[in-house]
């Protein structure tokens, strides 16, 4: 059997791996259902794990974080196949380059365009901000951490 998570630490570094195995696994891109919900399965369990070791607490996941995380999942299934720059900054999803074609998928999905920073944005739950200053998209990443995870296909001039 395939250990598809493993030495996974954080909830970021699980968010990235499992999006980068979507891309690799998902039916919509060639790959099997059966692969998928190994995959799946395997992250509840590492990210039970791996939420319940970065608690200063010991206490386990919440109902609020089991929410966020499966919510999380969702949204990455979704949007797995496109070709666009997808980033996971802290617990935010954001979609830059190569958006444009995907805008309705997106809106389905729950993203939202911020029009300054000219990406898409997807965050579990209402956001309320904490002070005045708008951060740019690279304060942001400053902040929070950033995990670029490249989905866009390279094109090549024909000669």
């Amino acid at each position: 059997m395939n250990n598809y998570f493993a030495g996974i630490r954080t909830v970021e570094e699980l968010r990235k791996r499992y999006k980068e195995l979507l891309k690799e696994h998902h039916p919509d891109n060639g790959g099997n259902e059966e692969t998928m919900k190994e995959i799946n399965r395997q992250y509840d369990a590492v990210f039970a794990r791996t939420s319940h070791e970065n608690k200063s607490d010991g206490k386990s996941c919440t109902e609020q974080e089991t929410a966020e995380n499966e919510a999380f999942k969702r949204v990455l299934e979704r949007i797995g196949h496109i070709n666009a720059e997808v980033e996971i900054v802290g617990n935010w999803i954001w979609v830059e380059k190569g958006s444009y074609e995907y805008r309705q998928l997106l809106k389905e999905v729950g993203f939202r365009y911020a029009s300054r920073k000219q990406a898409w944005y997807w965050h579990y739950g209402t956001f309320h901000r904490r002070n005045k200053k708008e951060l740019s998209l690279a304060e942001i990443r400053m902040k929070y951490g950033s995990r670029t995870v490249n989905n866009r296909q390279k094109q090549f001039a024909l000669d």
